[in-house]
């Protein structure tokens, strides 16, 4: 009896040493198990990280650098294009440059009452004209070239605004048909920069001439450097002492 008993206490304690052992054993793959599990996680979580942050900002950046590459490659087109064309494009400057100069050339620095009154003596120095009145409005700007836009272009002697100008002027008076005729052509042929607004005539049929009146408009440019010259009135004074012909 003291023999079987000492038989089964060995092995009560075997089976505690076996089921201490698969406890262990299952505790150690339940703990590895874990560790695998949060060893992926975390790594999951690095990856997320590493994309969101680097990934994706390292795609922005290079779209954004692409679209400059584009934009460059563009400029750098024209750029190309304006250096194989450098001399052409110099030359077509140069050429505009005197055309705006030959423009400028043509306008007087101002238009004033005297000029208006000189072309009236003039007209009649060399026709047959008699005048009623000559009516005359205040000057009025028509269109500013600013200043940095004339140096931006390269045009030399331009320290101003260039402002055109215009004066209206209306001449009523009597004359006939051949005298109206040369009239027109000595206004055109004047020196001034002179526009014709209207002509308005009708027929006076007991003295057989017309009766009626010419609009112009006198043109003018500031700030080109120029000076105003008045013209000379002393041939108004000895050779026209009755512009209207009043017989006084």
């Amino acid at each position: 009896m003291d023999g079987m008993n000492n038989r089964n206490k060995k092995r009560s304690a075997l089976d505690v040493k076996e089921k201490k052992s698969i406890d262990i054993a299952s505790l150690k793959g339940y703990f590895n198990r874990q560790t695998l599990i949060g060893v992926t996680l975390a790594g999951l979580l690095v990856f997320v990280v590493v994309y969101v942050f680097v990934y994706l900002d390292y795609t922005e950046k290079t779209t954004a650098l692409e679209q400059s590459n584009r934009e460059l490659k563009t400029e750098l087109t024209v750029l190309e294009e304006y250096y194989i064309n450098m001399d052409d494009y110099k030359s077509a400057t140069e050429e505009m440059k005197r055309a705006v100069n030959d423009i400028l050339e043509e306008y007087p620095a101002d238009a004033r009452e005297e000029d208006i009154l000189m072309l009236a003596v003039q007209v009649q120095n060399e026709n047959d004209i008699v005048y009623k009145s000559i009516n005359m409005e205040e000057k009025e700007g028509v269109y500013t070239v600013t200043q940095d836009l004339s140096t931006a272009s390269g045009m030399e002697g331009i320290d101003n605004d260039i402002i055109f100008t215009q004066k209206h002027a209306t001449y009523v008076n009597e004359t006939t048909y051949d005298d109206l005729k040369e009239c027109i052509a000595q206004i055109y042929a004047s020196p001034n920069r002179i526009g014709i607004d209207n002509i308005v005539y009708c027929k006076n049929e007991e003295r057989g001439t017309l009766e009626g009146n010419i609009s112009l408009y006198f043109y003018s440019a500031t700030g080109t450097g120029k000076e105003y010259v008045a013209p000379d009135m002393a041939e108004y004074i000895s050779g026209t002492n009755d512009l209207f012909r009043s017989g006084r």
